[in-house]
């Protein structure tokens, strides 16, 4: 109706529509030949959403440009689609549509790393697979051993982890923030296996992940209820804040259960936050408005526990 009345959509309202999981508003943006800018694929690139980003590419967007910052979030440095995709752990399916669409399987992001290195570090050989058909080169640096340890973590694969440890190739406490953050990313997966694994290896259980997260938080946002039993139970701290937000992990629960943040694949955000509870945490703060409101479930525990939705400012 809007569109019929004259309205004139930006590129930013087709950045918003991006993330809907109705895609029904974006192509009416599209067909009445609404903008597309750089900031366009930062939403499929999060989502995942491999026909929303088809569709973006075929209104102009371009697969080999960087997208700004501010449209990859607070803290969030601009960077490569292709890059932003292997480091969201998505689908092949959708790394394969980069590549067909001219990015540049070898081109380093932001910190140097290629994305065949950052898919091996991640332990995502089925991304790996995929670059390299698109003509990734499987390079080998003085971090390969490294990468390739947090690869066996994340697989949840012992033997070669402990064997890594072992003949001395890697050493826990010589690892980098950035290589013991592995742990959080394996928390956001709900991947109790390797969580648990790298537990018993010696990785802290306070590493911190991006937003200054850590392992619990990222467990209690994807609502992974048994990684966040597991953590509690190994003594992480339920009252810890990320060093970007202020946020605990109840918190951190609370705005994943209405964003669905994470990528644990069973979430259960009402047993996460329950658990929480019952450890001792504090939930007098874990209902905010806006865009990070909690579910309705989450809602009605919260009402239950004796919380109030608080007013919008």
């Amino acid at each position: 109706m809007l569109l019929n009345r004259g309205a004139t959509p930006d590129a930013h309202t087709v950045y918003l529509a991006a993330f809907h999981a109705d895609r029904r508003a974006l192509e009416l943006l599209l067909e009445r030949g609404a903008p597309v800018d750089d900031s366009a694929l930062a939403a499929p690139l999060t989502t995942g959403d491999v026909d929303v980003a088809r569709l973006i590419l075929d209104a102009g967007a371009d697969a080999g440009r960087m997208i700004p910052a501010e449209a990859l979030g607070e803290g969030d440095p601009g960077e490569l689609p292709l890059i932003v995709a292997v480091r969201n752990g998505h689908s092949a399916e959708l790394v394969e549509l980069l590549l067909q669409r001219g990015a540049d399987p070898n081109a380093p992001g932001r910190d140097g790393r290629t994305t065949h290195r950052l898919a091996v570090r991640q332990g995502r050989a089925d991304l790996a697979r995929a670059l390299r058909r698109g003509g990734a080169r499987a390079e080998v640096t003085d971090e390969t051993e490294v990468d390739l340890f947090l690869a066996a973590c994340l697989q949840n694969d012992r033997v070669a982890a402990e064997g890594a440890l072992r003949r001395g190739w890697v050493r826990i406490d010589r690892l980098t923030d950035e290589d013991r953050a592995a742990i959080v990313h394996a928390a956001d997966h709900g991947n109790l296996d390797a969580v648990r694994l790298m537990l018993e290896l010696g990785f802290p259980i306070d590493s911190r992940g991006d937003d200054g997260t850590t392992p619990l938080h990222a467990a209690a946002s994807a609502g992974s209820a048994d990684v966040v039993q597991l953590l509690i139970h190994r003594g992480a701290d339920i009252h810890a804040r990320d060093t970007t937000f202020g946020g605990t992990p109840v918190v951190w629960a609370s705005v994943g259960s209405g964003m669905r943040l994470g990528r644990c694949p069973n979430p259960d955000w009402v047993a996460t936050i329950q658990l929480l509870i019952n450890a001792g945490a504090s939930i007098e703060d874990a209902w905010l408005t806006g865009a990070k409101t909690p579910s309705r479930d989450v809602a009605e525990l919260l009402r239950a526990h004796g919380v109030s939705e608080p007013h919008s400012a």
